[in-house]
């Protein structure tokens, strides 16, 4: 039998011919890219549902094959707006409301013979989120709104800027979010409100909501903040012939004229959340630091002087009784 003596040199020649030998069909594997189908090509825009005039990104990307190494050419209305190789994203600003906007993406995957064509519609929209806060207390003739305390209850109302949904032939549902997590039972056919408790511990809100079409043709989505207030106290001064005078708030000093013989101050609550003004309610009076009954009109104090001359300090804290933390003192300093 024939016997082949083989060298170290040879050996290791042979184990270098074997290994190319091993290795031949795997770069050939690499090098020779199978196909990609269109559906492996994925498109996101950020954000999902851009608002009119703003920047929008849009990106491709696949689990199917290294874009990076792709070439890429993105069509808009006037022609080419970039390309190159591994152009995965391309950033723009949007138009007006009812505005469209088209582009192309043209994609060659490295090894492949075939180019595949993604076409991005985008239209922008536009919703408004109007809050306003639903029990919130307020005396008359107060012209600002009533704001948010902890506890109280918030009503957000989605108001759509578009021409399809102002002509009346928009149908939309609607998806409410709070802090992030949505609210199914808020959530769903033209339910364009969300009414909700603000909790005692959020010093905020961040409400968001998506409001879509049946017809695919409108989406918007709209996140805003609405900020928790403190629930305050403000004196007026009350005239036994023409009531109280709410257009004239008292500071932190009043005087009473020598011409008057008492004063009756108004302590009016701001903001508290409330179904009944008299019943949720309670007041405590301090006159000079020293607890006083509670007068029959539970936000009223006449004050009578004595003797001219000098000052004396009231002080009333208001809570409210179905509410732990809506609570606050004030105090006015009367010259008399």
């Amino acid at each position: 039998m024939y016997k082949v003596k083989l060298t170290k040199t040879k050996i290791f020649l042979l184990g270098v011919f074997i290994l190319g030998i091993v290795n031949i069909p795997y770069i050939s594997f690499a090098e020779s890219q199978i196909e990609v189908q269109d559906e492996e090509i994925s498109v996101e825009t950020s954000p999902n549902n851009p608002e009119p005039y703003k920047e929008v990104t849009v990106t491709i990307s696949s689990y199917a094959t290294d874009l990076s190494k792709a070439i890429i050419n993105w069509q808009g209305s006037k022609g080419t707006v970039l390309s190159g190789i591994g152009k995965t994203s391309y950033t723009f600003t949007v138009g007006g409301p009812d505005t469209t906007s088209y582009l192309t993406v043209e994609i060659t995957p490295v090894g492949s013979m075939n180019t595949i064509t993604k076409d991005i519609v985008i239209t922008p929209s536009e919703i408004e989120v109007m809050w306003e806060s639903v029990n919130g207390y307020v005396p008359p003739f107060y012209r600002g709104k009533s704001l948010p305390v902890s506890g109280g209850f918030i009503k957000a109302v989605a108001i759509p800027n578009t021409s399809t949904i102002k002509s009346g032939s928009g149908s939309l549902t609607y998806t409410w979010k709070n802090s992030g997590e949505t609210v199914t039972d808020a959530s769903g056919y033209n339910k364009n409100y969300y009414k909700f408790k603000n909790s005692m511990f959020d010093k905020v809100n961040e409400v968001t909501v998506v409001a879509s079409s049946i017809s695919g043709n409108y989406a918007a989505e709209k996140t805003i903040e609405i900020p928790i207030y403190e629930p305050k106290i403000i004196f007026y001064k009350k005239s036994p012939i023409e009531g109280i005078f709410y257009n004239i708030a008292l500071n932190k000093e009043a005087v009473i004229s020598e011409t008057e013989n008492e004063m009756t101050v108004v302590a009016e609550p701001y903001f508290f959340s409330l179904n009944d003004k008299i019943k949720d309610l309670s007041y405590n009076w301090k006159i000079n630091g020293s607890m006083i009954t509670t007068p029959s009109k539970k936000s009223e104090l006449t004050i009578r002087p004595e003797a001219r001359g000098g000052y004396a300090t009231i002080e009333v804290t208001i809570e409210n009784l179905n509410e732990i933390f809506q609570k606050v003192s004030k105090e006015l300093k009367l010259n008399i």
